[in-house]
């Protein structure tokens, strides 16, 4: 297959702490490729946003670090966050599982996740010089630890996954949504966005630190930040300032 941006460069990783972290080094210390891709079959201590950690059973998931040399201002730097996200939900969908993406960077189906992505950048001025796309996909896990709340794949479909399939699938996409990108493209990407983004127009609750509301989400702003629509006007939160409740 021909790609517009990527080359097929994969490293096969029994075991890693952690495939973004692997992926970082290659770029300090070697003239690594676009779309080089780290996947291992257990992730020690996978990354999440702000911290947490991503649970997958061994061998049975997609866990995957992307390299990608975006060309693009710090200010345009949510929209690669957009294009994994794109990506992953199009590979979903492509497979028979309709999804939505949950801001910022999981992806639902129904209220319960199936994926996580963090996208690292690395700046050079007013651009981003690289980044390392994370994804952690649950495919063929069938049972997860108490306090976990998750589904997967195979759950869904009622079978196992072929997973060098599912990951040659989800690379192609992700190279169609990144091409778009890097041809500044900005208006396509938020217009897809927006159709799979997780309780789009519709009035949910939500906490903040002063405590519970009603609200609808209307999008994102320029910086990347959820823009929720209540009684008294527009809100916008950034990472880690608003909770999602359940619908009642």
């Amino acid at each position: 297959m021909n790609y517009q941006r990527f080359e097929s460069n994969f490293i096969h990783l029994d075991a890693v702490d952690s495939t973004n972290n692997y992926a970082a080094n290659l770029i300090k210390t070697t003239n690594v490729a676009n779309g080089t891709t780290i996947l291992t079959k257990r992730q020690d201590f996978g990354k999440g946003q702000r911290g947490n950690t991503w649970y997958s059973e061994p061998e049975k998931n997609l866990i995957l670090s992307t390299i990608i040399y975006p060309d693009i201002q710090i200010s345009y730097a949510y929209y690669l966050n957009i294009a994994v996200a794109l990506a992953v939900s199009r590979t979903l969908a492509d497979f028979g599982i309709m999804n939505a993406i949950k801001w910022p960077n999981d992806i639902f189906v129904q209220d319960t996740k199936i994926a996580g992505i963090l996208v690292e950048n690395q700046l050079q001025g007013k651009l981003i010089k690289s980044s390392v796309a994370g994804v952690g996909l649950n495919v063929n896990q069938l049972f997860f630890p108490a306090g976990i709340r998750g589904t997967s794949m195979s759950l869904i479909l009622g079978r196992e996954i072929e997973l060098n399939k599912l990951f040659m699938h989800y690379f192609g996409m992700l190279d169609f949504y990144v091409d778009i990108l890097m041809q500044s493209n900005f208006k396509l990407l938020l217009k897809l966005y927006y159709k799979q983004l997780y309780r789009m127009d519709v009035w949910c609750n939500y906490e903040d630190v002063k405590g519970s509301f009603q609200g609808k989400i209307k999008g994102i702003d320029e910086r990347g930040r959820l823009v929720i629509e209540r009684e008294e006007g527009l809100s916008y939160y950034d990472l880690k300032e608003l909770k999602f409740l359940p619908t009642i």
